[in-house]
C-alpha cells in the first residue's frame, strides 16, 4: 500500500479546493499571495511529492528541463547552474544536470544518457566546438545551445557579448596610458606555428570563448595604433585556477630572465584564471594593484571576496540563463518558429584589483 500523500489530502488540509493546489503547482492561476503561501507550507508538511510518471502520463510532460554542463570545478558553471534553476523555477520547472567532464569529454557523450532522463527539452552549455552535424542538432526533444561557438541555426542558442567587452576594458586601459598589457588564456599554439600564423588564426576566429576574447585584445591594441607584442599573449590549455598559477609562474620566470618587462595589467579570459594567478602574485610578494593589476572575465560571486576583490567583466549570467530558458520552455510548450540567438550584454564591475 502507497504512503504517497496524494494532491486531494493537501487539498483538504489546506482547506482549498483540488484546482488551487494544482495551479500552485504549475504557478499559475489567479489567488492572494498568503494563498499560495499556504498550500506550499501544507505541501512541505506533508512531504507531498509531484508523482512525475502520472503527470507525464496525463500531460506528456514532466515540467523539468535537463542542463548538461562540464562539470562544477572551476566556479563559472555553478553560478551559471544556480541562475537557470532560479529561471526555470520562476516559470514553474524544475531542472535535471548530467555533467559531462571539464578536461576531457565533450558534451555529445552525454546525449544518450538523456534519453533515460525524463526531461522534456535539455539545455547543452559547452566550450567547445559543435560540429554542423552534431547528434545535438538531431535530438526529439527542443534544444538549446549555451555557447560562444556556432549553432548553425540548427537550435536556439545565447551567447555573450565577449569580443565588445574585452574592447572595452583594453580600451580604457589604454586612454589610463597604460602601456604593457597582457592577455592571459589565449589559444595553444599549434606545433611548428609561427608567430605570424598564431596571430592570423586568432584574428580570424569568429567564434569560441577564448578566440573572441583574445581577437578583441589584438583587435583593440590596433586600433589604438600600438603593436602587439605577442609574448604578452599568456596561452594557456584550461581556463581554471591551476593554469592561472601556472602562468604566472612561467611569467615571472621570463621576467627574471630578462626576456620580457612585468605587464602592467593582465586582462583575463576568465575569473578562475584570474583567482589562480592572484594566488600565485601573492605568494611571491607581487602587489596587486601596487605592481600589477587584473581583469578578469564573469563576475561570478567569488570576484566579490576574493583578495583584492576582482574587477571584472560582467556578462549578466542571469539574464543569459533567463533567455536559455525561456527559449526552451517555449520550444517545450509549442513554439514552432524560426531559431532564435541571444547575446547577453557585458559591463564592466570595477573592484580592488584595477581601477579602470
Amino acid at each position: 500500500m502507497s504512503n504517497r500523500v496524494t494532491i486531494t489530502q493537501v487539498a483538504q488540509e489546506a482547506g482549498v479546493s483540488i484546482k488551487t493546489v494544482s495551479n500552485v503547482l504549475n504557478n499559475t492561476g489567479n489567488m492572494r499571495p498568503e494563498t499560495r503561501e499556504r498550500v506550499r507550507e501544507v505541501m512541505n508538511k506533508l512531504g507531498y511529492q509531484v508523482n512525475l510518471a502520472a503527470r507525464s502520463m496525463r500531460t506528456g510532460a514532466t515540467k523539468l528541463i535537463g542542463l548538461g554542463i562540464a562539470d562544477f570545478s572551476q566556479p563559472f558553471n555553478p553560478y551559471l547552474t544556480d541562475s537557470i534553476i532560479q529561471a526555470a523555477r520562476s516559470r514553474g520547472y524544475g531542472v535535471l544536470t548530467s555533467t559531462y567532464g571539464y578536461h576531457n569529454q565533450d558534451v555529445e557523450s552525454i546525449v544518450g544518457e538523456t534519453h533515460q532522463l525524463p526531461a522534456d527539452g535539455w539545455i547543452f552549455f559547452t566550450g567547445q566546438p559543435v560540429k554542423e552535424d552534431s547528434v545535438i542538432f538531431q535530438q526529439t526533444y527542443p534544444v538549446v545551445l549555451a555557447s560562444d561557438f556556432n549553432a548553425f541555426d540548427k537550435v536556439d542558442s545565447v551567447t555573450m557579448l565577449s569580443y565588445e567587452g574585452v574592447c572595452e576594458v583594453v580600451e580604457r586601459l589604454l586612454v589610463a596610458g597604460k602601456k604593457r598589457i597582457a592577455f592571459a588564456g589565449a589559444p595553444l599554439r599549434k606545433n611548428l606555428e609561427s608567430e605570424a600564423d598564431y596571430v592570423a588564426r586568432i584574428k580570424a576566429a569568429k567564434f569560441g570563448t577564448v578566440d573572441v576574447r583574445s581577437r578583441a585584445y589584438i583587435d583593440t591594441l590596433e586600433k589604438a595604433g600600438q603593436a602587439l607584442d605577442s609574448r604578452y599573449l599568456l596561452h594557456s590549455e584550461f581556463l581554471d585556477h591551476k593554469n592561472g598559477a601556472q602562468l604566472v609562474k612561467g611569467l615571472l620566470a621570463a621576467v627574471e630572465q630578462g626576456k620580457l618587462e612585468m605587464p602592467q595589467v593582465m586582462v583575463c579570459a576568465n575569473d578562475a584564471l584570474a583567482f589562480g594567478m592572484i594566488h600565485e602574485l601573492a605568494k611571491n610578494n607581487i602587489a596587486i594593484p601596487g605592481d600589477v593589476e587584473l581583469v578578469g572575465f564573469d563576475n561570478v560571486p567569488e570576484a566579490h571576496y576574493s583578495n583584492p576583490t576582482l574587477t571584472t567583466i560582467n556578462p549578466h549570467v542571469d539574464d543569459y540563463a533567463e533567455h536559455a530558458v525561456n527559449f526552451l520552455i517555449e520550444r517545450i510548450e509549442g513554439y514552432k518558429g524560426p531559431t532564435r540567438r541571444y547575446s547577453s550584454p557585458c559591463t564592466v564591475e570595477v573592484r580592488q584589483s584595477c581601477q579602470l
